[in-house]
């Protein structure tokens, strides 16, 4: 099809992504194999209607049994290119594309605490204190990866009973204290807290300067290939906030602690994961 390849220049010169085009090319191949052979004629810009779009929706949805966020790529796809056509002037009036199916909602996903006592067993026998603190203060201050790297020297007050970290740049720049606990105290005083002269270094580095979030995935993707479970910077924040939850902790306070701008996104939290409906039935199993 002639007006592909046109298509794919044109993606070219608005510097759209190398992957971004591929996907889009691939999505359109797929729309034009399917048309050919439904109509039994060639797939131009101007023997596209309505109806095929419909139809295509369709035969996504139960021919080819998609997910939802798949069939909304591909109803993207030929929208950019129906809209590319009208600018050509290949067709007069863009067409009404299908409605995009609702996005499955994926709660937030923690670590059971099972799991966290297995990456802390971990992450201790390998003895890198740098490594220790780092999964400590992620799980006991629900810090976001980017307010991890950007910890300084100043930001941090501790005493022997109590302590407190100062996040100045959170998201929206929002600046929050978060109370520390002992685990996050002990990770702060084995990094050498007291012993800087200058508070404003930063306390994280990473191989060649400063800790950057991409090294933080870096190094728990190679626990989640050990522990066979999903670690990301995220969801240890997510098991922050869901361990005060099944603690007993407010809503309010949750939130305060974890800088969410709603208390709808705290709520999530007290969704039951599938393991706690599981024990939630052991429950009411014969005892033993």
């Amino acid at each position: 099809m002639e007006e592909a390849k046109t298509f794919e220049q044109f993606l070219t010169q608005r510097e759209r992504s190398k992957s971004t085009i591929k996907n889009y090319l691939s999505d359109l191949r797929g729309f034009i194999a399917w048309f050919k052979e439904t109509n039994k004629e060639p797939c131009t810009a101007q023997n596209i209607t309505t109806i095929d779009l419909r139809e295509y929706k369709r035969y996504l949805s139960h021919s080819m049994e998609l997910k939802p966020n798949s069939i909304n790529r591909k109803l993207a796809t030929i929208r950019s290119y129906l809209s590319w056509a009208v600018q050509t002037k290949k067709i007069k009036h863009t067409l009404t594309i299908p409605k995009f199916l609702p996005k499955a909602k994926l709660g937030p996903h923690w670590l059971s605490k099972i799991k966290q006592n297995q990456l802390m067993r971990l992450v201790e026998k390998e003895g890198d204190v740098r490594n220790i603190a780092i999964v400590k203060l992620l799980l006991n201050t629900g810090l976001r990866v980017q307010e991890l790297c950007t910890l300084r020297w100043q930001d941090i007050s501790l005493s022997d009973r109590k302590g407190t970290l100062v996040v100045n740049h959170g998201k929206g720049e929002k600046r929050r204290e978060v109370p520390l606990n002992r685990d996050a105290r002990e990770a702060l005083m084995s990094l050498g807290y007291g012993q800087f002269m200058n508070p404003e270094q930063l306390i994280f580095k990473g191989q060649r300067g400063p800790l950057t979030a991409r090294g933080v995935q870096f190094l728990l993707k190679h626990y989640s290939s050990i522990l066979k479970d999903r670690i990301t910077p995220h969801n240890l924040r997510h098991s922050f906030c869901k361990n005060l939850i099944n603690a007993g902790v407010g809503l309010e306070k949750v939130a305060v602690m974890a800088g969410h701008e709603s208390l709808e996104t705290t709520r999530r939290y007290c969704e039951p994961s599938l393991l706690d409906l599981q024990q939630a039935v052991d429950l009411i199993g014969e005892m033993e």
